[in-house]
């Protein structure tokens, strides 16, 4: 296991963003993520350190944005490195993380859009783009949308709101924020997979997924040289506080 001081409780932490900062504090130089590399047939790894440093660079983007704290941001992309970065920045700027199925239903995606009142929207590419360009109309609660990967604009008709995250967030120096947010406040709305009708947004503070990882974290000898294996979506529950938080 690892040492006593990388153990960080719900108290100490306070809210996800203070988990994550304390974190980086603790342990900058530890590996937090190992990412394969397909262009570089390798896998690439990032310390504390390096993933902090991204969280302040998405953060400096989303604060040029037209958002407030308790607005909500969805993101719908496969598990990366950046899905985790992107929850981090919003958290630590009081925003709300709406997470989606890359393999959703336009249409159910369109009708958690509308009903969390997401204003921003991440994605992967061109594909999840083309997938929801039968239900673009219907997303108009969202005001920006944000690629990892560049989308021909010759390819579809225009829309404003799309932008690169590499023109959207470019790199340099920027400060890590983590806004002072009620414990008991929302984090997340965790959309149910809508098998019996619509689906429905379960909503969850800071508290219960601290306090769940805390839990998790006393059942098993688990420590900061340990490796996990990110294998459900992200945007399951269960993944995001056990394999994550």
């Amino acid at each position: 296991m690892g040492e006593p001081n990388h153990v960080i409780t719900p108290g100490e932490a306070g809210t996800l963003a203070g988990l994550f900062r304390e974190r980086v504090k603790r342990s900058p130089g530890m590996v937090a993520y190992k990412q394969y590399d397909p262009s570089a047939s390798e896998w690439v790894s990032r310390n504390w350190q390096q993933v902090g440093a991204q969280v302040a660079r998405w953060q400096s983007a989303l604060q040029k944005e037209a958002l407030s704290p308790g607005d909500r941001v969805a993101v719908m992309l496969r598990n990366c490195q950046e899905w985790v970065i992107f929850d981090q920045a919003c958290l630590g700027l009081g925003l709300i993380t709406v997470p989606l199925y890359t393999d959703d239903r336009p249409d159910n995606i369109a009708y958690i859009l509308k009903d969390a009142g997401a204003k921003l929207l991440l994605l992967g590419g061109r594909q999840q783009w083309k997938r929801l360009q039968e239900v673009r109309e219907r997303l108009d609660t969202v005001n920006r949308i944000i690629t990892l990967q560049p989308v021909d604009p010759a390819e579809f008709p225009e829309d404003k709101r799309l932008r690169c995250l590499d023109e959207w967030a470019p790199e340099g120096d920027h400060e890590l924020v983590t806004r002072e947010v009620d414990p008991d406040a929302l984090a997340t709305v965790v959309y149910t997979s809508g098998t019996t009708g619509r689906s429905k947004g379960v909503m969850l503070t800071h508290q219960n997924i601290l306090q769940n990882a805390y839990a998790a974290q006393q059942c098993a000898p688990m420590g900061g040289e340990d490796l996990f294996l990110s294998f459900l979506p992200l945007s399951h529950t269960l993944e995001r506080t056990g394999g994550c938080y």
